[in-house]
């Protein structure tokens, strides 16, 4: 059962699913006009890359997701029968833990990223690189509350 402490709710593993269901229906609400960005920030073990994974399974990508630490960025398509392709053909997986400021971020082509309202993107270690990030992305927190529980703010 999901436990609602203001902003602040906890979950526990099983119920993965329904918390990124909740995320993309939240972002699903407003301006398609560019990319939608998710930037999730937490410490280690807090539960980004697993939330990404499930996030994935619903975009219908079959691929394994894996964070992409030393490579920084992995592209994947949105499967064509998913009921968000409507809306997103690609789901960009960035993981900024290894840059050091939002010049490196620029570098790979994060202007065109944006820009291009077929993106959808997570960004993992958003605190890198949020000189990049604008008043559009949807900041999620996640947080280790004990071995078989999490926590998650969004905004």
């Amino acid at each position: 059962m999901l436990i609602y402490r203001g902003m602040e709710i906890k979950f526990k593993e099983k119920e993965i699913k329904e918390i990124s269901e909740k995320l993309l229906n939240k972002i699903f609400d407003g301006d398609f006009s560019r990319a939608k960005i998710i930037a999730f920030s937490g410490n280690l073990g807090a539960g980004k890359t697993t939330l990404t994974q499930e996030i994935a399974k619903q975009l219908g990508i079959k691929e394994n997701i894996i964070s992409p630490t030393f490579v920084i960025m992995k592209i994947y398509y949105i499967n064509k029968n998913s009921k968000y392709y409507s809306k997103f053909k690609r789901f960009i997986h960035i993981d900024a833990y290894r840059l050091t400021s939002g010049s490196e971020l620029l570098k790979i082509g994060w202007e065109e990223i944006i820009s291009d309202k077929d993106n959808f993107v997570i960004i993992e270690w958003p605190e890198n690189v949020k000189e990049c990030l604008d008043k559009n992305t949807y900041w999620v927190k996640l947080g280790h509350v004990d071995e078989e529980t999490r926590s998650i703010e969004f905004n």
